[in-house]
């Protein structure tokens, strides 16, 4: 390629949403595009970089085809997960379209894995693999000073037809290292300015990576130790890794988006926010130093560290410095279960006492759990046991999710080998649609209706538990019920309409979980 790089546009391109959430929520910042536009503006000066971030701002394809216009980049870049991974193919033949001599480039979790289908089958020229600061970098210097590209770490292309991927890059053991993300360069004030989940809220990192490996989860061996990554050939091997900023460093970050872009609300991206303990309280002492009285936060918690910090008084500094929304992945009811998805063993009774701490000693504070369900090893039985467990430990909202086995998970290697996959076109995921074959007997639809039942169950038959949080004397929970249940009554209603006006069959009241093309969607 003989093209002389000057201007780089990263893009998120437009995308459909989940109507369940409002639009305002649904579009939370992309905190991978601010950290690689960081570390090209500050070690490349010479080069321009833009980010287009569609969804917040409401750029549909038809406006964004203007803007390559205009723009004329010499590399348009995306990363995207299996979810959205069509959408960042459909920018990258737009962009070929306009110009075909333009450089594209693949990142995040979906390219990464997936690299010989995405370089045989989509115009992607470039993947950048996993960890990508230090690797763009390198890869826009040695196109632009025309030295040999398999010298690059982290990178997989086509040479005369032929893949090449090169050695993989050594995780950065110091993250305080990358410079800060590029927020200037975001649409800072359109990330739900309206929303109920994360009003005026950013997105932010203290870690990378997770010390446990539970085999449906892609965070964990996307910023893993990896040892093997040919998945498309059957061959995962990633060793749990996990890398923290320093508090001063997570502190400044606060800092930044607090002061200087009016973010009152922080979602934590962490796999596991809580890993150590001494961390979190020092965060936490500075945090409460600065009083940052409106300033509340949400993120991933075990179970058993929450516990381990309720006793050494830390869970109760992290709730006075602004935690409000804690979500704990409680997955299963069973130990069996848990063993069987690689996931660390929680017991029934440490489950219940933790949610029993947050009821009883933080009652403001919003207790959310997630399930998984639709698994292989599945049955009526099992699934129904998720709601009575849910019931049991008293959770403001459990989330029943039917698991999508997504590349780079040990589950989509398992059911790929196996043959229990029943969906293979990753446009049809949604997070909502069970994908699996179960073992069991279940056929698509048995799973779709018990999902469907779990939903009901606490949903329509717990009716004091609704009006206990439509009434909760807590401003901010109770505005989490009464979101809730609007977007209920609303998704219900469009369900029908729906069905009345000939588009769909009725599907009850998880049939509004499927997305949704928003109104500027083509525009």
């Amino acid at each position: 390629m003989n093209v002389e790089i000057k201007k780089i546009l990263l893009i998120r391109p437009p995308r459909y949403l989940w109507p369940f959430i409002n639009e305002s929520d649904n579009f939370l910042l992309p905190l991978g595009l601010p950290c690689i536009a960081a570390a090209i503006r500050s070690k490349l000066p010479d080069i321009e970089i833009k980010i287009i971030d569609c969804p917040p701002l409401k750029i549909g394809w038809e406006s964004l085809r203007r803007i390559l216009k205009e723009e004329k980049p010499d590399i348009v870049g995306a990363g995207e997960e299996a979810l959205y991974c069509h959408e960042a193919v459909r920018l990258f033949e737009l962009a070929k379209e306009i110009n075909p001599g333009v450089i594209t480039i693949g990142g995040g979790h979906f390219f990464s894995w997936m690299v010989d289908h995405s370089l045989s089958k989509f115009p992607v020229d470039f993947i950048v693999r996993f960890e990508g600061e230090e690797t763009i970098v390198e890869l826009v210097k040695t196109l632009n000073e025309k030295k040999d590209l398999s010298q690059v770490k982290g990178i997989a292309y086509k040479d005369n037809g032929r893949i090449i991927k090169t050695l993989l890059r050594p995780l950065a053991e110091d993250l305080d290292m990358f410079d800060l993300p590029a927020y200037d360069l975001m649409p800072m004030g359109k990330y739900s300015p309206f929303g109920y989940l994360w009003p005026q809220s950013a997105t932010l990192e203290h870690s990378r990576g997770c010390i446990d490996k539970c085999s449906f989860c892609s965070l964990w061996t996307f910023w893993g130790k990896h040892i093997s990554t040919d998945i498309e050939t059957g061959e995962l091997e990633v060793m749990p890794k996990y890398r923290s900023k320093s508090v001063e460093r997570a502190l400044e970050e606060v800092d930044i988006v607090y002061k200087k872009y009016n973010r009152k609300y922080i979602i934590w991206a962490d796999p596991t926010f809580n890993v150590d303990s001494k961390w979190t309280n020092d965060f936490c002492d500075g945090l409460l130093k600065r009083n940052y009285k409106d300033l509340h936060w949400w993120a991933f918690l075990r179970a058993d560290f929450v516990l381990r910090d309720e006793r050494l008084g830390i869970l109760e500094k992290m709730v006075r410095a602004g935690l409000v929304h804690p979500l704990i992945g409680i997955e299963r009811v069973c130990s069996e279960d848990l063993v069987k998805l690689k996931k660390s063993v929680y017991t029934r009774d440490l489950v219940k006492e933790v949610f029993l701490i947050f009821k009883k000693k933080y009652p403001h504070v919003f207790r959310q759990g997630t399930f998984v369900t639709c698994l292989p090893f599945d049955t009526r039985e099992s699934m129904l046991d998720l709601v009575k467990y849910a019931a049991e430990i008293d959770i403001d909202y459990p989330a029943f999710h039917p698991i999508a086995p997504v590349p780079g998970t040990y589950l989509y290697q398992e059911v790929k080998e196996n043959n229990l996959l029943v969906e293979k076109d990753f446009k049809k995921y949604d997070w909502s649609t069970p994908l699996m074959r179960s073992n069991s007997g279940l056929s698509e639809k048995d799973f779709i209706k018990l999902n469907m039942e779990l939903n009901k169950r606490y949903i329509l038959y717990r009716p004091h538990w609704l009006i206990r949080g439509l009434f909760s004397p807590y401003k901010h929970k109770r505005g989490l019920y009464w979101w809730f249940f609007r977007n209920t009554l609303k998704m219900m209603f469009l369900g029908v309409k729906d069905t009345v006006m000939g588009r769909k069959k009725f599907e009850g009241i998880t049939g509004f979980m499927c997305l949704r093309e928003p109104e500027w969607y083509h525009s």
